[in-house]
């Protein structure tokens, strides 16, 4: 029996819990007497070290996980300190788990959340983990958005984070009250200084294509009698819109903005549409962002 319980405790840093343990045919009774005997040792209840298993960090980690139950994960800096090895794992482990959770700690904090079922599941080291825009998300609820800013740079740095999850991760979470979706939300207009325009044009592209709007042409040239040709961010063939998309910062944008506005006005002249929208603008309201372009190119149609 021993080699059963210790062939999952070593997978786990080291620790069980008895509900996984008698799931292989483990008593009870066993768990007792040997923890009578010093072999195991309890570490929260109904949750038990090895003896001979070193107390890590990643221990202490994975004992708070499994006392809060099966469907708890690492989340906040805990998490983002197993998907991010420049970051340090903190003293007391950071746990989401449901609303129902009865489990606390001094040791650890648990987040008892009402939206864990949004969260994308996954393991890291052995350690049942929220995802990385998740636990940036919960870590927001007790940072200011520069510290979450410094978090999602850390984040982007080491791991394939892509800047549609942590929007997808504010959509789909965003609800009046919701712990740390307000410093979220700021961090993420932060990332104007980061998001190159071509990257803002890929998402957008990708998310009109995902909505059921055409896929329109990328920096197409337009010739206009009397002008130098013109590029266009955003349009679609036989359609007079021009959509034009801005992830520079307010600096930048104010720079271009003389010679922006001249061009939209050679455009205009010619019967075009011309729709700006900036960074801001997505990160505030991408789903009416993307209605409002749909709108536009029916209404271009209609009058071609």
């Amino acid at each position: 029996m021993y080699e059963t319980v210790a062939g999952i405790a070593w997978s786990q840093h080291g620790a069980f819990s008895t509900s996984q343990v008698e799931r292989r045919g483990v008593h009870r009774s066993w768990v007792s007497r040997h923890a009578s005997k010093g072999t195991i040792v309890e570490r929260a209840p109904a949750v038990y070290a090895l003896a001979v298993a070193p107390q890590t960090a990643r221990q202490e980690l994975m004992v708070h996980v499994l006392a809060a139950g099966d469907e708890a994960r690492a989340t906040s800096a805990s998490a983002l300190a197993l998907w991010t090895p420049e970051l340090v794992l903190p003293v007391r482990p950071e746990i989401a788990a449901p609303r129902s959770c009865g489990y606390r700690s001094d040791r650890a904090i648990i987040h008892r959340s009402r939206d864990l079922h949004l969260a994308k599941p996954g393991v890291v080291d052995g350690i049942p983990v929220v995802g990385v825009a998740r636990a940036l998300l919960d870590a927001a609820a007790s940072r200011s958005p520069d510290e979450v800013l410094t978090l999602i740079d850390a984040s982007r740095r080491r791991s394939s984070l892509a800047v549609g999850a942590l929007l997808e991760v504010l959509e789909s979470h965003a609800r009046r009250g919701r712990p740390g979706i307000v410093a979220f939300r700021e961090a993420l207009r932060e990332l104007r200084r980061e998001v190159s325009d071509s990257e803002f044009e890929r998402l957008v592209i990708r998310d009109l294509v995902a909505a059921g709007v055409p896929e329109p042409r990328l920096h197409h040239l337009v010739r206009l009698p009397g002008v130098d040709p013109i590029e266009l961010d955003l349009d679609w063939p036989g359609v007079l819109l021009d959509v034009e998309l801005d992830g520079a910062d307010h600096a930048v944008r104010a720079r271009r903005m003389r010679r922006d506005r001249q061009r939209d006005r050679i455009l205009q002249a010619h019967g075009y549409t011309v729709a700006r929208y900036t960074w801001d603008d997505y990160v505030s309201d991408r789903p009416g962002m993307l209605r409002e372009i749909a709108g536009l190119l029916d209404g271009a149609r209609r009058a071609a």
